[in-house]
């Protein structure tokens, strides 16, 4: 996920008019017209910083941007099961490492639309894979689907309940919710 407090050079507690000024001053010094020869470049970073303005400038948005950057996913492998029955390994939970793995990396290059499959998938091979639930809330609320995030992240909590870093995501993100609906209404 792009940092757009870096993008716009400002801190995480800045103001409006702070990211207001910031984003005048650098939409001025990356224009492409005071950017000759560089114009591609130039066109790229002013579209990073009209991105990050409107992020960073409406209240709403930036919660949930806010709550999304200090989320991160869980990347634990999952834990050994030992051999099964006849001896042989745990063929489901390997089978589930593999679009697990491939999940995370997807999310982390911003493809969250493609971690949502990978991450299904992997419960499709083995429903109990620790932390896939949770990983799925984080990437439903990444595109900003909050009840299917809340949806999937009680579903975690209620197969892991001693997970209290869950149960309080879950109510940061029901408080999100809740505010969006009292904006709209």
């Amino acid at each position: 996920m792009r940092n757009y407090y870096e993008i716009l050079e400002v801190f995480p507690k800045a103001t409006t008019a702070e990211v207001k000024d910031a984003f005048r001053f650098l939409l001025f010094r990356f224009h492409p017209d005071h950017n000759k020869g560089k114009e591609d470049w130039a066109v790229a970073k002013t579209m990073e910083l009209v991105e990050a303005y409107h992020c960073l400038a409406d209240e709403k948005r930036r919660a949930h941007y806010d709550l999304v950057r200090g989320l991160k996913l869980r990347d634990e492998p999952p834990p050994k099961k030992g051999f099964g029955l006849f001896g042989g390994k745990n063929t489901a939970t390997e089978a589930g490492a593999v679009p697990f793995k491939a999940g995370l990396e997807q999310y982390r290059n911003d493809e969250v639309e493609q971690a949502i499959t990978s991450f299904r998938r992997t419960l499709e091979l083995d429903p109990e894979h620790p932390n896939c639930r949770y990983n799925l809330a984080i990437c439903f609320l990444a595109i900003e689907r909050l009840n299917d995030a809340l949806t999937w992240l009680q579903d975690h909590a209620t197969r892991n309940k001693d997970d209290q870093e869950a149960r309080a995501v879950f109510a940061r993100i029901a408080a999100l919710n809740q505010k969006l609906k009292q904006a709209k209404a």
